[in-house]
C-alpha cells in the first residue's frame, strides 16, 4: 500500500489532467458505440410496430371470393357465388369475369351488376346466381380459364385487387349431389 501511495504522490498534476482526458475520451467512444446499437434497436422497434399495425389492419379487411360450383341445395345446377369470409363489411364490390362464363340462362344482367358494383357485402354473406344445369358444362370451353378480378373497399379504404382463374377442367367430375 505504501508503494502505491508513493507512486501516486510522485505523479505530476499535468499527468493527472492527461489521464482524466484519456478516460473521458474512452468513455465518449464507448457511448458512441452504444449509440449505434441504440439506433439499430429503435429502428427495429419502429419496423416491428409498423408490421404489427399492418397485420392488424389486414386482419380486419374483408376476404372476398368468387366461385363457380354445383348448387348444394338442388344438386343439378351450377351457380356463381360471391362471398365475404372476412370480419368486416366490403363496400363497392366489383367483380369482372373475363370471358363471361357461358350459361344456359341469360346472365348478362348479373354480370353487369357485378361489373358496376354491389354496394355492400357483410361478413359471412354469400350471394348466389344460377348459371344453368350442372350436366351442361360440355358447352363450356374446357381448356379456357375464366379469369376473375375482385375490387372492393374495406374499413381502411381500397383493398388490393384480387385476381385468379377458374378452369372448367377442375369442375369436370365434381358432379353436384343432393346433401345427405
Amino acid at each position: 500500500m505504501e508503494i502505491i501511495r508513493n507512486v501516486v504522490s510522485d505523479i505530476k498534476p499535468e499527468y493527472w489532467v492527461a489521464l482524466g482526458a484519456a478516460v473521458s475520451i474512452l468513455s465518449l467512444m464507448v457511448a458512441g458505440f452504444s449509440l449505434i446499437y441504440v439506433r439499430r434497436s429503435a429502428k427495429a422497434s419502429r419496423e416491428q410496430t409498423k408490421q404489427q399495425k399492418q397485420a392488424a389492419k389486414d386482419a380486419a379487411q374483408p376476404m372476398l371470393w368468387v366461385d363457380i360450383r354445383g348448387d348444394d341445395g338442388q344438386g343439378q345446377a351450377l351457380v356463381l357465388l360471391l362471398g365475404n369470409s372476412g370480419p368486416s363489411i366490403a363496400r363497392n364490390v366489383k367483380v369482372i369475369l373475363d370471358p363471361a362464363p357461358p350459361s344456359t340462362l341469360d346472365i348478362k344482367p348479373i354480370l353487369e351488376v357485378l361489373r358496376q358494383g354491389i354496394t355492400s357485402l357483410p361478413p359471412g354473406r354469400t350471394m348466389q346466381w344460377a348459371l344453368g344445369a350442372a350436366h351442361n358444362t360440355g358447352v363450356w370451353d374446357a381448356h379456357k380459364a375464366y379469369r376473375i378480378r375482385i375490387e372492393a373497399e374495406g374499413p381502411f379504404g381500397a383493398i388490393e385487387p384480387l385476381e385468379y382463374a377458374i378452369s372448367v377442367d377442375h369442375l369436370d367430375g365434381s358432379h353436384a349431389a343432393l346433401p345427405g
